[in-house]
């Protein structure tokens, strides 16, 4: 399942919901807020703007370095890490977008042409040049600073065709998800269901949804996303609470609630386990 790498380092999947492109004002945050220091991989895409600070970049066997002022698409399944130099951490506004499903709900056009380019015609990723590509990096820009809404949804579009124009002539990048990922994805898709209303899955359910009894789906998940069933489901949860604590107002008991947790000291645990912050020091971060 995972793309391969000529890194040593491991490579494990992390849970990433879609971000709603709203107008609201957040302001960047700290790459060290984040604390990722393995190679990892999502199914949806990510964009990234550097606002601050100086690193390097992994996406699969490429290393490219980053400032601030830099872009950045790492596309679904692509394992990356960010790295800090020196003592100061980046920052960084990120956008995690399932791209085809954003732009259907907005009302798009011809989406079926976008999903093949996304899938058959792209060949740049990691940190885009601003000097070799302007446009594209300005368009990047737009589209992950918080701003008008239809405008970003446009410089979307516009995006995945200019991506397609300016990937003509290198290796075209593969991204259609591995056959076990595929197998796997109903488990992934009742998690992430669930989560929307609050609740917690069992494995078992996970593991009836693609038709497997809980010890084979059991091997199979470790295999294909470096995890348990049990881990990923405390990954989701963990990284939605996350997000909740740095992007919105709720109450560390509102999160909890919204993330499958009925004991909030159970929450704070889990949740001091995940990051080596209570969710309040964690919130205070941002």
């Amino acid at each position: 399942m995972r793309n391969r790498s000529i890194s040593n380092l491991p490579s494990i999947y992390a849970p990433s919901l879609p971000t709603e492109m709203t107008t609201d004002f957040r302001p960047p945050h700290s790459l060290g807020i984040f604390d990722i220091t393995f190679l990892h991989f999502h199914s949806c895409m990510e964009l990234g703007v550097c606002v601050s600070g100086r690193g390097s970049c992994i996406v699969d066997d490429q290393e490219y370095s980053f400032s601030a002022g830099d872009v950045q698409i790492i596309f679904p399944f692509q394992n990356h890490l960010n790295r800090n130099d020196g003592d100061e951490s980046s920052r960084w506004y990120w956008l995690n977008i399932d791209p085809v499903r954003q732009l259907g709900e907005w009302g798009a056009p011809r989406l079926s042409h976008l999903q093949k380019l996304l899938e058959t015609q792209m060949g740049l990723c990691g940190i885009i040049d601003r000097q070799q590509f302007p446009f594209l990096a300005e368009l990047i820009t737009r589209i992950v600073l918080p701003g008008e809404k239809n405008r970003r949804f446009s410089c979307l579009y516009t995006l995945i065709e200019e991506l397609a124009v300016a990937s003509r002539g290198l290796p075209l990048l593969s991204l259609r998800p591995g056959r076990q990922f595929t197998r796997l994805e109903p488990a992934i898709d009742l998690v992430h269901n669930a989560l929307e209303k609050g609740e917690s899955p069992s494995v078992a359910a996970m593991a009836e949804s693609c038709a497997l009894s809980p010890a084979p789906f059991r091997r199979a998940f470790h295999l294909a996303f470096g995890q348990s069933p049990q881990q990923y489901i405390l990954s989701a949860q963990m990284r939605k609470a996350q997000m909740l604590l740095l992007l919105s107002d709720l109450s560390v008991t509102q999160i909890a609630l919204a993330v499958g947790y009925q004991d909030v000291s159970g929450f704070n645990r889990k949740f001091l386990q995940s990051f080596g912050l209570s969710p309040r020091a964690y919130r205070a971060m941002r």
